[in-house]
């Protein structure tokens, strides 16, 4: 496990380095490839049965429309392509914590209402950035609003700057739950996962999963446990990707309500 967890996490935590990071990230997957077809054949030669209802299950009996398996290869990636981000989701449930920390009055809000979570989190998401802009090349050369964009040109889509851009967001860089409260939905001015549709552009199909997950961590954080933060360095560190405190966020003395 405690490799498994280091090789997903390499996906998101070193993939935007530069130089001994990346191509550790670069092998990190080339392995959990192989151990994912690994697994999948071992699903279809019946040495491993999960539960129908599992990921790993599903992945290795879909049949395309032709009624054919997947290839091994493609149903490891289609498995890591859901074992990655639920992973990668441990960097905002950290960033939850790290706002519930420096909000505190927020904490009693969530406490006392159920209906307060969702702006929370998307706060969150929208203020505290995952990876601060996402990059691809052009495939065919275009036009729009003036400018120019040749084929093969690199672009940058700068995710952080559209989510605090102060002509969408009033006081952008200030910490507001309650802007998302009556927030007309618009998949161009949050994209803390990608921009457009889920459908037809590149946003994550699994936002809402992220969104649900998070959620739940808060009501386990806000209802569940009391902990202590001991003194730590908590300034996100903008310097990697993610960013996130240097320290990562440290508890202390966690006990259950219940008192164990």
């Amino acid at each position: 496990m405690a490799t498994r967890t280091a090789q997903l996490t390499a996906l998101f935590q070193d993939a935007g380095a530069l130089g001994p990071k990346h191509w550790r990230a670069r092998l990190a997957r080339h392995r959990l490839e192989k151990w994912a077809a690994r697994l999948i054949q071992q699903v279809r030669d019946g040495e491993l049965q999960p539960t129908q209802e599992s990921a790993l299950h599903i992945i290795a009996t879909w049949r395309d429309l032709d009624g054919e398996l997947l290839t091994p290869r493609v149903a490891a990636v289609e498995l890591l392509n859901v074992l990655r981000p639920t992973v990668a989701v441990s960097v905002f449930i950290v960033q939850a914590a790290h706002a519930l920390h420096r909000h505190p009055e927020w904490r009693r809000k969530l406490k006392d209402d159920e209906g307060q979570l969702e702006p929370f989190v998307q706060e969150v998401r929208r203020l505290y950035p995952f990876f601060p802009a996402v990059t691809a090349r052009v495939k065919s050369a275009f036009e729009w609003r003036g400018y120019h964009f040749p084929e093969g040109c690199r672009v940058l889509l700068d995710l952080y700057g559209t989510n605090t851009d102060p002509r969408s967001w009033d006081a952008p860089l200030e910490f507001r739950p309650d802007r998302f409260r009556d927030r007309a939905e618009n998949p161009y001015d949050f994209i803390p996962q990608g921009g457009g549709d889920h459908y037809t552009n590149h946003r994550c199909p699994g936002e809402w999963i992220a969104i649900s997950q998070m959620k739940a961590f808060c009501r386990y954080l806000v209802n569940e446990i009391d902990y202590d933060v001991p003194d730590q360095n908590l300034k996100l560190d903008t310097g990697q990707l993610p960013p996130l405190p240097k320290t990562r966020f440290t508890l202390r003395n966690i006990k259950r309500r219940n008192g164990s």
